[in-house]
C-alpha cells in the first residue's frame, strides 16, 4: 500500500469524521499528512497518533479556513514542516441550517467563506508550494449543490459555488499538471449529522430514498477521494464525481 509513498498531503478538517477517514486512508497509502483543525485539539492529536502509527509523518495545524490570514499562516507552517505539498483535500465545512428566507448575512458569509472562498484561497496558496511536476486537489462537495435538502440552502449554495471553482481551477491549472476535482457525496454517517435538529427523521427519509436502503459511511467515500488524488485519475479534470449510492437517481 505505497500508492502515495513520499507524497505530502494537507487535509482541512482532517481530524474528525470524513476528514479523519481521508487522512487515515492517504496515510495507509504512504502519504505524510498535515491534519488541519479549528477547535478540537484533542481530537486532532488523537488522529495524528493513529496516522503516525501507520509509519508516516504527521503534523497538526490549527487554522480557521474561513479566514484568509489563518490560511496564509497555515501554509507558512506547512512550508516549515514539509517544504511542499503534493496533495490537497478541501474538506472543512460550516454553515447554518434553515430555510432560505431566514438565512442572515452572518450565516451566509460563514457558509460561503468556509465552503467556497476557502477553496479558492487554499488553491492560491497550494499553487506556490506544489512541486514543478504538478499536484492534485480534491474538494468535498455535496448533493445539496444541485438538489434541495431540508434546511440546507446556505450550505447548498456554497457547495454550488465550490463546484464552479473546481471547474475554473481545473481548466486553468491543467497546463501546469495540477489536477483539480470534487466529490459530491450524499449524507454521510458522521458526527456532522448531529447538527440537524430532525436528524432521526432525516436519516429515515434519506435511507428510504437510497436504492441500497442506507446512507453512506466514510469508507464508501474515501477510496474515491484517493483515486482522484492518484496518477490513475490524470485524465479526470475539473469534474464533480457524484458518490451517493444512487440517491439522486
Amino acid at each position: 500500500m505505497s500508492h502515495f509513498k513520499g507524497k505530502k498531503a494537507l487535509v482541512t478538517g482532517g481530524s474528525r469524521g470524513l476528514g479523519k477517514a481521508i487522512s487515515l486512508e492517504l496515510a495507509r497509502h504512504g502519504a505524510d499528512i498535515a491534519v488541519n483543525f479549528v477547535k478540537n485539539a484533542e481530537a486532532a492529536e488523537e488522529t495524528a497518533a493513529e496516522i503516525r502509527a501507520l509509519g508516516v509523518e504527521c503534523v497538526v495545524i490549527q487554522a480557521d479556513v474561513s479566514d484568509h490570514k489563518s490560511i496564509k499562516e497555515m501554509f507558512n507552517s506547512l512550508k516549515e514542516s514539509f517544504g511542499h505539498i503534493d496533495l490537497l483535500v478541501s474538506n472543512a465545512v460550516s454553515g447554518v441550517l434553515g430555510p432560505a428566507d431566514r438565512i442572515g448575512r452572518l450565516g451566509w458569509d460563514k457558509a460561503m467563506n468556509t465552503n467556497a472562498r476557502s477553496f479558492m484561497l487554499l488553491m492560491q496558496q497550494a499553487m506556490k508550494i506544489f512541486p514543478e511536476s504538478g499536484g492534485r486537489a480534491v474538494a468535498i462537495s455535496s448533493i445539496g449543490s444541485h438538489t434541495c435538502l431540508s434546511g440546507y440552502s446556505a450550505v447548498g449554495a456554497s457547495k454550488a459555488a465550490l463546484e464552479a471553482l473546481v471547474r475554473y481551477f481545473g481548466k486553468e491549472l491543467a497546463p501546469r499538471g495540477i489536477g483539480v476535482n470534487a466529490i459530491s457525496g450524499g449524507p454521510i454517517h458522521t458526527e456532522a449529522l448531529d447538527f440537524f435538529p430532525d436528524k432521526e427523521e432525516l436519516l429515515e427519509k434519506w435511507a428510504a430514498r437510497a436504492p441500497q436502503g442506507r446512507i453512506a459511511e466514510p469508507e464508501d467515500i474515501v477510496p474515491v477521494v484517493a483515486f482522484l488524488l492518484s496518477e490513475e485519475a490524470r485524465w479526470i479534470q475539473g469534474q464533480t464525481v457524484i458518490v451517493d449510492g444512487g440517491m439522486t437517481l
